[in-house]
This record gives C-alpha cells, sequence and structure tokens, in this order.
C-alpha cells in the first residue's frame, strides 16, 4: 500500500509516502534526491507508528531535504556548452560540438566530440551526453561482469544499465545484474566495486559477513571506492 501523508508543518513538517514491503522485516527512511521521503515498513506496522518514528527523524530528513536542494541548485546551474568539461572515468574532458556524424571520445587530447552543432540547445545536448554515456557503460559493464565473473566461478544471466535515482545497481533473483549508467563518470575502481557488489549477490542475496567476505575476495580494495561513492555519489549527475 501506498499512500502520502504531511507531518503537521509546526514541526518542520514535509510530504511522505509508505511502501508496504511484504519481505521488509524492519522499517526504513530514505530521503530520495528528487525530494520524495518514503518510509519502507512490513505489512503490520501501525501507521500512527511510522508518524511517530518521523517526527523524531524530522530534523534529520529535513536537513537532507535541504542538501538536495542546494544540489539541486548547483546542478541547474551546470554548464554544458561548446568547450564545458565533463567527467569519464574518473578523466574531465572537454566537449567540442563538431555536427558529425557519431560521437566519439579522443582521450589522448581530452575532448569528447558530441554529434551536434556549435549553438545546439542544452537539451539536445544532455540528451546525447547521456545517449553517449549509456553505449559506454553497457561496454564497460559488460566487459567488467566477465572479468569478476571468472573469479566468482558463475555468469549473470544477463548485464544491463538503468537509470536509478537511488541505486547503483541491482541483482535479481534470476541472475540479472543491472549498473547505474551515471557511474561511468567515476573512476574506474568505483565501477569496479559496484560490479563486485552486485555479482557477490549471485552467491549470497544479503548483506552477511559472507557476502562482504565475496565482495572482498573479488576486489579486495573496495573499501575506499565505497566511501568514496558514499561521499560523492551524488556529483554523478548531469
Amino acid at each position: 500500500m501506498k499512500g502520502k501523508y504531511f507531518l503537521d508543518a509546526a514541526e518542520g513538517g514535509f510530504a511522505y509516502a509508505i511502501e508496504r514491503r511484504p519481505r521488509r522485516k524492519t522499517i526504513g527512511i530514505q530521503v530520495r534526491a528528487d525530494g520524495k521521503v518514503i518510509i519502507a515498513a512490513p505489512p503490520l506496522v501501525p501507521v500512527f507508528y511510522l508518524t511517530r518514528l518521523l517526527r523524531k527523524k524530522a530534523a534529520w530528513v529535513q536537513g537532507k531535504l535541504a542538501i538536495h536542494a542546494e544540489r539541486s541548485e548547483q546542478h541547474a546551474a551546470k554548464c554544458y556548452d561548446n568547450g564545458a568539461k565533463v567527467w569519464f572515468l574518473g578523466e574531465r574532458y572537454r566537449l567540442q560540438f563538431d555536427g558529425g556524424d557519431a560521437s566519439r571520445l579522443d582521450s589522448e587530447n581530452g575532448i569528447l566530440h558530441l554529434a551536434v552543432t556549435a549553438h545546439a540547445p542544452r537539451k539536445e545536448v544532455l540528451a546525447l551526453l547521456e545517449t553517449w554515456y549509456k553505449v559506454q557503460a553497457l561496454i564497460i559493464f559488460e566487459q567488467r561482469c566477465q572479468h569478476f565473473s571468472t573469479h566468482l566461478g558463475c555468469v549473470p544471466k544477463m548485464v544491463g544499465i538503468k537509470g536509478y535515482k537511488s541505486r547503483w545497481g541491482s541483482c535479481h533473483v534470476d541472475g540479472r545484474v543491472y549498473f547505474n549508467w551515471r557511474l561511468v563518470m567515476a573512476a574506474m575502481p568505483v565501477l569496479d566495486y559496484v560490479v563486485a557488489h552486485e555479482l557477490a549477490h549471485l552467491r549470497h542475496k544479503n548483506h552477511s559477513p559472507l557476502f562482504w567476505q565475496q565482495v572482498e575476495a573479488l576486489f579486495p580494495d573496495y573499501h575506499e571506492p565505497r566511501a568514496w561513492l558514499r561521499r560523492n555519489g551524488y556529483r554523478l549527475e548531469l
């Protein structure tokens, strides 16, 4: 069951939605980058209990909402004009609008050639840039999954990309794995951590100690990239 509710404005109120999840054993509060507040709970937890919990956490939620609002303003101010710089695999590349037939990366000179005209509108530039990122993401994640699968001893049923807003990857019970295409803006160790994380779920469906042992077996140096992603993940956005 999902619903839209409001806490009392006098207590720093905000809108939130309740998501009842049959398999969930605990209550979780999530403040998403788009400003949505979600409280995920088992089916039988009373609404009054969830409301009381949110009141106790109101200051924390408001703080998160303020951070996301500030980041949204910064995002809106980003420049994507001809000559602007973007991230790819942890490196900065200068955009060059060539108006050609296909976009291409000139890593030697640090240039990403986009197939748009010199005065293309922002919307067109962003759409083409996102398409280019997605193509590169699928290629890279397929390659990294193949690499780690050799050490894991099993392979995913399929590898795909998604435009997730609040997660970096997912592993489905049938063996499909998906990755957030925005990760290709980060350095390769960050991508490798997420790949190792999702592939480890092929062996362990939870986040038990055995799961983290599997992640470490696949990618021993995962701690620093994981910490980086937790601190800087919000920057991986067009």
